[in-house]
């Protein structure tokens, strides 16, 4: 049961189910995300959040496609995996737009296209990074799953 009262489920969309509008347009985000980053990068963008957060409680949540070992260690120490170019570079950006976002320059930005990105898909990881540390932040602080 989450903390609020108008809110009878565990998970983030009984949360949003009781704000008018709000679940539609979070299922919207997400769907275009995963769609357009694929379900991989989404997931690992989200896991790494949720490590930096140290909510790595959710993990499991956040996994999407990931295998649940792999998951977990990519929350509590992603750099020690095998990972493309392109991912390493997505989740070092990930992990500065959630421990320190106001310290982010153009040139974290030129990393990403050195890796491949262009500037859509810049946009869309930085989505990605602020939706996960929206909904990872709501889903502590009202005691709910994110999904």
């Amino acid at each position: 049961m989450s903390r609020l009262r108008v809110v009878s489920g565990k998970r983030i969309e009984d949360l949003l189910a009781a704000a008018p509008g709000a679940l539609e347009a979070d299922t919207a985000m997400r769907r275009l995300l995963v769609e357009q980053l694929t379900p991989r990068l989404y997931s690992l963008v989200g896991v790494v959040v949720a490590g930096c957060l140290r909510c790595e409680r959710f993990v499991e949540d956040l996994r999407g496609p990931l295998d649940p070992s792999f998951a977990a260690r990519a929350a509590s120490d992603w750099r020690a995996l095998a990972l493309t170019d392109s991912e390493k570079a997505a989740l070092t950006y990930t992990e500065k737009g959630t421990v320190d976002e106001a310290s982010v320059r153009k040139r974290d930005v030129d990393e990403l296209r050195a890796a491949g990105f262009c500037d859509k898909d810049v946009l869309l990881i930085a989505t990605a990074i602020a939706y996960h540390n929206y909904a990872i932040r709501m889903a502590a602080a009202f005691d709910v799953l994110p999904r």
